[in-house]
């Protein structure tokens, strides 16, 4: 004779395990998944400002120290900014209006042939960015956004509130100003 509990357990473990089969697989994002399929040439991320970077230029230092502080890359500002003309830069910080609807771009403007991106610019729009609540935290969710397909992250469709979705923040959450653990694994990975 078969205990009740024991055939429930059996019922119930059997019910559990056909839903799991029956469930999409969770998606990943590829990588690189950015718009050219480029990666930088290192894990030194180095990055300058434009003359014209003057709005609110610590989104740049606030979305390099993102990268920074959470993955295995690091950020370097140059020590005499005028240097920067000098050295190869990964990042350059720019300012200007974009089209209606376009907050931040990012450009790889030097690329090898072998899908290395050596220079990046960084397009902010201050008047899309600052058209809504929380100013402050959309201007670094997308300074953080554009640095993260500087080092080859797509566009994330999981639903998960992160750096690397697509438009504006819906509150004030840290988690829209930081980059998904799953990012962050591709990026240590390869870099």
């Amino acid at each position: 004779m078969h205990h009740p509990r024991r055939r429930g357990a059996w019922l119930a473990a059997c019910v559990t395990g056909a839903l799991l089969a029956l469930a999409p697989a969770a998606s990943a994002n590829p990588f690189p998944n950015n718009a050219d399929l480029t990666v930088a040439d290192n894990g030194v991320h180095t990055y300058c400002y434009t003359a014209g970077f003057t709005t609110d230029a610590s989104v740049g230092g606030y979305a390099m120290a993102v990268l920074g502080n959470t993955t295995d890359m690091d950020d370097l500002f140059p020590i005499d900014p005028p240097f920067c003309a000098f050295m190869e830069t990964d990042i350059w910080w720019w300012e200007s209006d974009q089209p209606a609807g376009v907050r931040g771009v990012r450009d790889c403007w030097l690329e090898s042939p072998a899908g290395i991106c050596t220079s990046s610019d960084v397009d902010l729009d201050y008047g899309e960015l600052d058209d809504g609540d929380w100013d402050w935290e959309d201007r670094r969710k997308t300074a953080v956004h554009e640095i993260g397909h500087s080092v080859g992250l797509g566009h994330d469709t999981s639903g998960v509130i992160n750096a690397m979705a697509s438009g504006p923040i819906t509150d004030t959450s840290l988690a829209w100003r930081t980059f998904r653990a799953h990012d962050i694994n591709h990026i240590n990975t390869h870099y």
